[in-house]
Formats: C-alpha cells, sequence, structure tokens
C-alpha cells in the first residue's frame, strides 16, 4: 500500500525542525570548545578543548626575517622559557601563537632538541604525574612533527609551587620529555665538538641562602624537600663537580632566573626576596670562576643579552622568557649595567641555538617566526663583543645576523 503524500506545509515544517535541531547540536559543540571564561581564575585548571594549530597556517611565516639554515654538521636547539599559560587568563594566545611559530620554523629549519628554561606548568606546577596539564599545556600544544624531538626541561618557581618528582616521572610517560632528574647533565655532540648542557633548579639552589620563609619568592608554598637547605647543599656540590670536569668545547648552563638582568621586575626582586640576590651573586661567580661560556634563562619575560669578563674569558648571559606569560617592563637605558649589550621587551617568541666547533649563534623568533635579533659567540674571542644599548627595538633594527 504506498504512504500518502506529506503536504507541502508538512515539508516545510519538518525543514524548519532540521534546521532548528542542526543549530542547537552546533551551538552546543562550539560552547564544548570554547576557551576557559576571561574572567577565570589565571591559576585555575579549567583546561577546556581549544582545538591546536592545524597543518597548512604557515603561509607568510618567516616571510622578513626568517631563520637561516643552520651551518653544515652544526647542533640546531630551540629554547622555550615561560610558557605553559594554556587556558589561564592571562598568555594563553600568547603560548598558541608562540608554539605556531615554532613549528613553522622548525619545519623549515629542523632542530635536535628543545630545551625549556622553566615555568613549565603555571601557577602552581602540576599535582601528580597524571596531572591533565602535561596533555592541554605541553603535549597537544607543541605537537607537530616537526616538534617531535626530544624536550629537556629546566624547573622555574611556578613549577616548585607543585610536585616536582611528578615533571621527572613523566619521563617515563612520554619519551619526548627527557628530565632524569630535578637538575641533571646532557651531552650534544656536533662535527667537531660537543656542548655539555647543565641543567640547574634554580629555587632549589636558593635553600642555601634563604634564612626565613619571607625572604624567597613563593617560600611559605616551598617543600623543604625540594628546596629547602639540605637539598640545596646537595645541588650546589654537584653543580661544583659538573663544572669541574671534562673540557667540551661549549660549556652551558640552563636555568631559570637570570644572574644580569635590566627588566624592572628584577631590581624589585632583589630588594624584596634577600635569598635571591644571593643566590643570583653566588651563581654569576660560580659561572664566571668555572668559565662557563654561555648561561641561558627564563623568568624575566624579555629576551636580554649580557656578557662579563674575567681571566677565565667571557661569560655570555642570555634570556628568553618570552614562550607565553605577559611582558615585562625594562629598566630606562641609563640604568642599565655595562655588562647588557641588548635587551627588548616587545614581543613573545622563542630562541634558535647553532653550535659549531668555532661558534655559538644566537637568534631570537617572534610568534611569526620572524628573527629579532641574531648575536654569535666566537669561540676564539677571550672578551665580549662591542656593546650597544637597544630597547624595545623595532624589527627594522633587530635585522638577522647582526653580532652583539
Amino acid at each position: 500500500m504506498r504512504r500518502p503524500r506529506m503536504r507541502a506545509s508538512e515539508v516545510q515544517f519538518r525543514c524548519v525542525g532540521t534546521v532548528i535541531a542542526a543549530f542547537l547540536l552546533a551551538t552546543l559543540l562550539t560552547s564544548s570548545l570554547r576557551w576557559p571564561s576571561p574572567d577565570a581564575d589565571i591559576f585555575s585548571n579549567d583546561y577546556g578543548h581549544a582545538p591546536v594549530v592545524e597543518d597548512g597556517e604557515c603561509a607568510g611565516y618567516g616571510r622578513s626575517n626568517p631563520l637561516p639554515p643552520a651551518p653544515s654538521g652544526a647542533l640546531s636547539l630551540f629554547s622555550l622559557g615561560d610558557w605553559g599559560v594554556r587556558g589561564l587568563r592571562v598568555g594563553s594566545d600568547a603560548q598558541m601563537a608562540v608554539a605556531r611559530g615554532m613549528k613553522c620554523a622548525a619545519r623549515a629549519a629542523p632542530v635536535s632538541a628543545v630545551f625549556t628554561l622553566g615555568d613549565n606548568f603555571y601557577g602552581n606546577g602540576v599535582e601528580s604525574v597524571d596531572d591533565a596539564q602535561f596533555e592541554f599545556k605541553w603535549a597537544s600544544v607543541y605537537a607537530d612533527a616537526a616538534l617531535d624531538v626530544p624536550w629537556y626541561p629546566a624547573l622555574g618557581d611556578h613549577d616548585q609551587c607543585g610536585d616536582v618528582d611528578a615533571q621527572v616521572q613523566f619521563s617515563e610517560r612520554n619519551e619526548r620529555w627527557r628530565m632524569p632528574a630535578a637538575y641533571y647533565e646532557e651531552t650534544f655532540a656536533f662535527d667537531g665538538g660537543d656542548a655539555q648542557f647543565v641543567f640547574v633548579d634554580w629555587v632549589r639552589l636558593e635553600g642555601a641562602f634563604s634564612r626565613s620563609p619571607e625572604d624567597r619568592r613563593f617560600g611559605e608554598r616551598l617543600r623543604e624537600d625540594q628546596a629547602g637547605k639540605d637539598t640545596s647543599e646537595e645541588h650546589w656540590e654537584w653543580l661544583r663537580q659538573t663544572l669541574g670536569k671534562g673540557d667540551p668545547t661549549w660549556r652551558v648552563v640552563v636555568g631559570h632566573r637570570p644572574l644580569i638582568s635590566v627588566s624592572a621586575r628584577s631590581a624589585r626582586d632583589d630588594a624584596a626576596f634577600p635569598a635571591e640576590a644571593r643566590t643570583r651573586d653566588a651563581l654569576r661567580e660560580t659561572m664566571e670562576h668555572f668559565g662557563v661560556d654561555l648561561w641561558i634563562n627564563g623568568h624575566d619575560h624579555t629576551v636580554q643579552v649580557a656578557c662579563s669578563e674575567t681571566e677565565k674569558g667571557a661569560t655570555h648571559f642570555v634570556t628568553a622568557g618570552v614562550g607565553g606569560y605577559d611582558l615585562h617592563e625594562l629598566l630606562p637605558s641609563a640604568e642599565w649595567p655595562e655588562e647588557m649589550a641588548f635587551a627588548d621587551a616587545s614581543f613573545h617568541g622563542f630562541a634558535a641555538h647553532r653550535f659549531t666547533a668555532e661558534a655559538i649563534t644566537t637568534h631570537f623568533l617572534d610568534e611569526r617566526s620572524e628573527v629579532r635579533r641574531s648575536f654569535v659567540i666566537d669561540k676564539r674571542a677571550k672578551t665580549c663583543p662591542g656593546r650597544g644599548a637597544s630597547s624595545n627595538a623595532n624589527v627594522d633594527d633587530n635585522v638577522a645576523g647582526g653580532a652583539l
């Protein structure tokens, strides 16, 4: 038996109903993918499900000053500081933009590894190895094949507010995350030489200089077993022994806070947190005593280059804490110490480092994969290169290839 034909009014009603149902479904899906409310606490654990940047979005990246190809046989690395802010009220968009810039730069000029400069997980570190932040703020953000390389993390002060051991243990969950201990050493080879990288736990080292919780940032939230006096003294002994052994082509130390800085916040912190100031002085003296070639840090959300000279030669200091969190102001250039060669607080981004037997070349890149500034450490030079202050400089002034 034939079914009776529907009248025009019935067809129209069903079409309208289908459209309404589709609209309601789309609204539901959109709301489930929405970023956390901008009114939420910036240190909340509201992770949401915002989509990660998809392929095909590198058109126009690195168009003016792209990252140049690395020399043949060189060791090529990225560094990223103060980055774990996705889903927070401050810095979330910047972290995602920098991740896109890293992806596009790495596609054009591949890297062997990435190392972090601390504050991997704002604002209180991670609670356990099962913490959702590992996936939300790291694995799903830097998921492109070009960044599928080993990552070597250093710890920051925000990380020390959580479970440090959990970040170490996560190395057993994800082979990209290479963190064998809270502080550790790695050696990377390249044609004609090698680079010793020493990753230190800055806040742990500070414990030896603390006289009360009030003289340290987050003093009341730091754990004795992670940042107290005993574990600090063990760390200092390990650091001296590690820097005193071997004869690598390059000796590099990675830590969270700066040893020389023209960030306004560092000047305030020296006064507010005396233990931090004492640690800064002790670490600088240690770097110079052992003839460390390069100290690299985050913490100050700026990019900076400084250099000091002793009878052991020149030690260079690089700040690159621009991976996501809001940027910091710089002191007026008239207040900069003579060691300061360059500072900029105008962009988010990351750094690329190339190691050869003759030189270390560092490029500061922004979130559009544009090189904002480059400088070279010459292995033959025993003194600091010429200094020239440049505050909040624009792209035209910061062309690739300039030496400091």
